[in-house]
């Protein structure tokens, strides 16, 4: 067992990259990273994003790999060592229930994304496809016929829908409903987290606990902020959880990644 060699975990919106719009990546966290890797450690990407969600700025930064879709999809090199794969009628049932209870659903999978090709007036729904279509493999299909199959989804309901307990219900048995700001939901493969993937990578590198350290920024990265004893937050984060880290650090614009890293002796 290596005992000197440390595993950083990244996510990417707020923690990386701001998550105003403009997504910008300062070039701190890139020097950051490129010498903590320097330095012998290994750096991965942890998000909530699919890989093919993941854009070309943020993989050819200089990570050594990937874990994709909270813990459903993990690339090393280049190479996938795990995936999720839901089965076929697993999917096609989700697919039929968010038709029947009019929800507006992002189906997303490691090679591409898909959603109805009939849109509501969700302005949200609307930004993100604009953005899937620009960075993703984007199609606007959601038909169960064509064995469409995905690793999670998303999905926005009506403040008023009567559906919304029967659609947790129907989920139970295969997916964790993960309630998310104002009327969005974040669903995902039962027994998969963020937490879950840097246990994966733990063993496959065979590194104990103690080396892994977690950069996040929001209450979608607590499982991950809860596994690992080397626990960062950004400083715009919840204070629930801002209390229970290791270390806040300064935002995405203020050089936080590169400071935290350099207060931690990673570099």
């Amino acid at each position: 067992m290596n005992k000197t060699r440390r595993i950083l975990f990244f996510d990417i919106d707020g923690t990386l990259i701001t998550d105003d719009g403009k997504r910008y990546f300062p070039d701190s966290a890139k020097e950051a990273i490129q010498k903590a890797r320097e330095n012998g450690h290994l750096a991965f990407i942890n998000t909530g994003r699919v890989f093919c969600n993941v854009t070309e700025e943020i993989r050819s930064a200089g990570f050594d790999g990937f874990v994709c879709g909270c813990g459903t999809h993990i690339v090393y090199n280049g190479e996938t060592l795990f995936h999720h794969d839901t089965p076929y009628e697993v999917c096609a049932g989700v697919i039929r229930k968010c038709r029947e209870y009019k929800m507006d659903a992002v189906y997303e999978h490691a090679d591409k994304v898909f959603t109805s090709a009939a849109f509501s007036d969700n302005e949200h729904l609307k930004e993100l496809i604009s953005y899937f279509k620009a960075t993703s493999t984007y199609m606007e299909y959601d038909d169960p016929a064509n064995d469409q199959i995905f690793d999670k989804f998303c999905a926005w309901y009506d403040a008023d829908t009567p559906y919304l307990e029967a659609f947790k219900t129907y989920l139970e048995k295969d997916y964790m409903y993960i309630q998310r700001e104002g009327n969005f939901c974040e669903v995902v493969p039962k027994g998969y987290t963020k937490a879950t993937g840097i246990r994966y990578l733990l063993d496959y590198f065979d590194l104990p606990l103690e080396n892994a350290y977690a950069f996040g920024d929001g209450s979608n990265d607590e499982p991950m902020l809860a596994y690992v004893p080397n626990s960062i937050i950004m400083k715009k984060g919840p204070e629930y959880l801002r209390k229970k880290v290791r270390l806040v650090t300064d935002d995405v614009r203020e050089d936080g990644i590169y400071k935290a890293m350099k207060k931690m002796e990673i570099i």
